[in-house]
Parts: structure tokens; C-alpha cells; sequence
């Protein structure tokens, strides 16, 4: 799988991301954020593009994907197509930056693979197109967008039931452990979901399952955190640049470092830096 990003735009609000996937073989893989994204196709939907969620509760229930989908903040979503190619805007709002406790009420309801409301379409198309060309007060307008679009999906989403967590065995402390030190031993890129699993002896999918039971967060949040953590040890003993950094904490780009860095400690890396 490979993606070129088309349009980018980063603000406490959200991130927004136009992206350019191209799959040359048949799609399976788990994809997951620490926090709640909407999407939307703004080309054709790639053929046999199925999807199932970790709340599920793991049975496999495939379900079709539409042009526009939810995913909550924490949640893992196993993803299938036949391959090709696909332009997807992704709207990426961070729990805590959200007022009056929106998100932490919109990550209780259900994740939806093919939403079909029209307002919430109309916001995500006005979203893309500021991205793309943007114009005059381009961020302000880009915010409210966002703000509009999760009040509209509130709005729109209060009658549907909370969602439901499956009981399930966590994982024996020696599992735990393995885990902690793969993610915190490794220079660069994180471990992956199957090779944690592999690790410790389980499938991915029961990993999934049984590390949210254990740790109270998902596998990717909390690989998330730890490379986190690094990143601001490193900072703080260091005068080294940024990009280093990244690179040393597993980050594709110093960019994405800083984001993810913004979103959790509310300021940038360089100003973390100077400030200790």
C-alpha cells in the first residue's frame, strides 16, 4: 500500500488530510487512531471494500463500506478491498480538544461504515474544497466546518444505542511485559500489531481485544503515548533537531511528529525543547 498526501491542514480543532491510496494487490490489513475520524471517498469506492470493527466483538461480521464512514477514537477497523485506487479526505479530531465533552460522548456511539446523511456530506465536501483551494481565513473556516460537522453527526446520531464493549480475558502480566519492552526498545518504527502478536503468542485480532481489557487504551494509543514519552526524554536531555527525533521515535515525518506532539502536550516540540 502506498498514499500521497494532496492537501494538509492541522489546527487544536482536527487535522484534515486528502489522500491518494493506491493498493496494486487485494487489501487486508487493521487500521486504527487514537482519535475519532471521518471519512469520505471523493472518487470511486474500491471493489470488495469491506470492514469490521474490534467492538464487533471479533466475529468477523464484514460489513460493506460506503463513501463516507466514522471511526471512534480507540478503535481498531480490520479493512478489506480487491485494490486500486481511491482519493480519501480524513477528518482526525482529537478528543481532548474538543469543548463541553463532545467527543468523549461521540466515542460511546457506534462506528458507522456508510453514513448517508446529507448534511454531514454537504460539511465534509465544503471541508475538501477548502483544503484544496483554500481562500480567504481558510483555517477559521475550515474549524468551523469541523465543529459543524460534529455537531451535525450529534444531532443525527443521539437516537442510536451506546456502543457496546465485549467481555473478554485480558493478557497474563508476562505478555505485558514482552509488549512494553518491544515498544519501548525500539529505535524507529514501532513494532507492528502482528508482530506484537506474534510476540506474545495470540492472534492479532485477540490481541486487539485482550490489550484494551488489560491497559484500558488501544494497542496504537498506547504505542502512541510510549513513543511520546521518548520524544519528551529526548528533548529534554538533548539539543538535538527535531527531525532527529522523530526519526529515533518512530514518526514518518517531523511533521507528524509534531502534530501528534501538539495534540497530547498542547504546545510543539521546539517550544517543549526550549522550554526545558
Amino acid at each position: 500500500m502506498s498514499f500521497t498526501t494532496e492537501a494538509h491542514f492541522s489546527s487544536p480543532a482536527g487535522m484534515v488530510e486528502i489522500r491518494n491510496y493506491h493498493w496494486p494487490t487485494p487489501l487486508d490489513d487493521v487500521l486504527g487512531a487514537d482519535t475519532a475520524v471521518f471519512g469520505l471517498s471523493l472518487s470511486r469506492v474500491p471493489d470488495g471494500s469491506v470492514a469490521c470493527f474490534d467492538c464487533d466483538g471479533g466475529s468477523g461480521d464484514f460489513k460493506p463500506v460506503g463513501r463516507m464512514l466514522f471511526r471512534p477514537a480507540g478503535s481498531e477497523m480490520r479493512c478489506r478491498n480487491a485494490g486500486g485506487r481511491q482519493r480519501l479526505l480524513m477528518c482526525s479530531v482529537p478528543e481532548e480538544e474538543t469543548d463541553e465533552g463532545m467527543l468523549p460522548r461521540i466515542a460511546r456511539l457506534p462506528p458507522a461504515l456508510d453514513l448517508r446523511e446529507p448534511a454531514l456530506a454537504r460539511t465534509m465536501h465544503r471541508i475538501a474544497q477548502e483544503a484544496l483551494a483554500p481562500g480567504f481565513a481558510a483555517p477559521a473556516l475550515i474549524e468551523a466546518l469541523i465543529a459543524t460537522l460534529l455537531i451535525d453527526f450529534m444531532r443525527n446520531a443521539s437516537a442510536l444505542p451506546p456502543r457496546q464493549t465485549r467481555a473478554c480475558g485480558g493478557l497474563a502480566p508476562w505478555q505485558i511485559r514482552r509488549i512494553e519492552e518491544a515498544v519501548r526498545e525500539i529505535d524507529g518504527s514501532p513494532p507492528s500489531v502482528s508482530a506484537l502478536a506474534q510476540l506474545v503468542g495470540v492472534s492479532p485480532r485477540h490481541l486487539l481485544r485482550a490489550f484494551r481489557t488489560s491497559m484500558g487504551s488501544s494497542v496504537l494509543s498506547h504505542i502512541t503515548q510510549v513513543r511520546l514519552d521518548r520524544a519528551c526524554a529526548l528533548l529534554s536531555a538533548h539539543s538535538m533537531p527535531i527531525k532527529q527525533v522523530a526519526d529515533l521515535c518512530g514518526f514518518a515525518s517531523s511533521s507528524a511528529f509534531s502534530a501528534a506532539f501538539r495534540r497530547k502536550m498542547g504546545i510543539t516540540p521546539r517550544d517543549f525543547q526550549r522550554r526545558t
